[in-house]
């Protein structure tokens, strides 16, 4: 019986971990065209995309899952620190498998420069979905 429980808390730290992991992303200085990577964030490895104001208002990339993935962030100025930004986007896992996602953006500005903390709460089809990130 002992056994069982340390394999069960064994599973549940490393799932804990997993799932703490998957939300932390890195991605490009805002302001210049750039990629982002994330680590379980949408997309994973992807370019960000500026308006004509230099806003940045979408970013697109390949996923973890095989597949690839768009964010759009709504407001009409882009992706703003010291607010909530909304954003929605879709894709695909397993390059097959179509996936909508939805959700509010918190940006945090780190320093001096441009870097940004992110802390992200949002929603894959109506599971709900947190994640960590820094954009620089």
């Amino acid at each position: 019986m002992r056994r069982t429980w340390v394999g069960l808390w064994g599973i549940l730290v490393l799932g804990g971990c997993v799932a703490w992991v998957a939300g932390l992303g890195v991605a490009a200085h805002a302001g210049e065209p750039g990629m982002t990577v994330g680590l379980g964030s949408l997309p994973t490895i992807g370019w960000t995309h500026f308006d004509d104001g230099g806003n940045l208002v979408r970013v697109t990339g390949l996923n973890l899952a095989l597949g690839y993935s768009a964010r759009y962030y709504t407001p009409d100025d882009g992706l703003r620190p010291d607010r909530f930004n909304n954003y929605w986007g879709w894709g695909t896992f397993a390059l097959i498998i179509p996936y909508l996602e939805f959700g509010w953006l918190y940006a945090i500005p780190m320093g001096e420069g441009p870097q940004l903390f992110t802390i992200d709460l949002g929603f894959i089809y109506i599971f709900p979905r947190i994640g960590l990130g820094f954009y620089f």
